[in-house]
């Protein structure tokens, strides 16, 4: 199956960037009063088939990649995208 590899980098962001990207991206639990509730909120990865072998780097399909450049840009992340050939049991959501 083909599919496409993306790398990006944070470095020119500012913390508190980073950390608003990497939520977006990949959600976060939430907790209010002093734990007591927990909240799953999703991130933009939810709801897409991908792989995340290592940091920085995401592989997905190849009509999910336009999807998942639109956020990198958004953040103002540097960025490459590769074509690759994958097994289709190593995408998951």
């Amino acid at each position: 199956m083909n599919a496409k590899l993306i790398c990006y980098t944070l470095e020119k962001i500012s913390p508190t960037k980073k950390t608003q990207f990497k939520r977006d991206l990949l959600g976060y639990k939430d907790y209010s009063n002093r734990g007591k509730y927990n909240y799953e909120r999703k991130g933009f990865l939810s709801n897409i088939p991908h792989y995340k072998p290592i940091k920085s780097v995401i592989i997905v399909k190849n009509q999910d990649e336009s999807k998942i450049i639109m956020i990198l840009k958004k953040y103002k992340a540097n960025y490459q995208s590769f074509e690759v050939i994958i097994n289709p049991n190593i995408l998951k959501n």
